[in-house]
């Protein structure tokens, strides 16, 4: 499925829905991806990524976090989405290259993860999200596709955010 707004930045995004073996009914697994790229550095863009604080600012669906002193590889925090306080660790960080975080709840499970890749003229963001979580199972289409919105509406806010920060040449 492409995002309506593909001309507008999203270059590419898709939705899978499926069962998933390790889950018992109603759970299923709910996959996202998208690409853009923005027009600001890589390590521009890596800062706004690991600055979980501040992601309430341009993420919608995240309410609070608290996170540690220092964001890095094994780092644990917490991380209030769709109404559900997540206990989260950050399970890929290479920074200016690779930031991802495993968040799980009762009835919610979260993969997600950004690759960067330096391009003229900025960085090639690759934005993945697996949710393994009762919600995806029980959402009507047309949640489903508002849900898959918003994981692309998120890359866009990041992409003006980023562009918005940069510093002129």
């Amino acid at each position: 499925m492409l995002h309506p707004r593909a001309g507008h930045g999203v270059s590419w995004a898709r939705r899978d829905s499926y069962r998933s073996p390790g889950f018992t009914s109603p759970y299923a697994e709910s996959s996202m991806h998208g690409e853009t790229v923005i027009k600001a550095s890589p390590g521009r863009v890596y800062s706004h990524l690991v600055d979980v604080d501040r992601w309430h600012s341009w993420v919608p669906e995240v309410r609070r976090a608290r996170v540690p002193a220092e964001m890095r590889l094994g780092a644990a925090f917490e991380i209030e989405m769709y109404g559900v306080c997540l206990e989260a660790v950050v399970s890929e960080y290479e920074p200016d290259t690779q930031f991802g975080w495993i968040g799980s709840s009762a009835d919610l499970s979260i993969y997600q993860a950004w690759t960067l890749v330096p391009v003229t003229p900025g960085t090639q963001v690759i934005a993945k999200k697996v949710e393994r979580e009762l919600t995806t199972a029980l959402m009507r289409d047309s949640q489903a596709e508002e849900f898959f919105y918003a994981h692309q509406d998120t890359l866009l806010r990041l992409k003006r955010l980023a562009e918005d920060a940069e510093p002129s040449a």
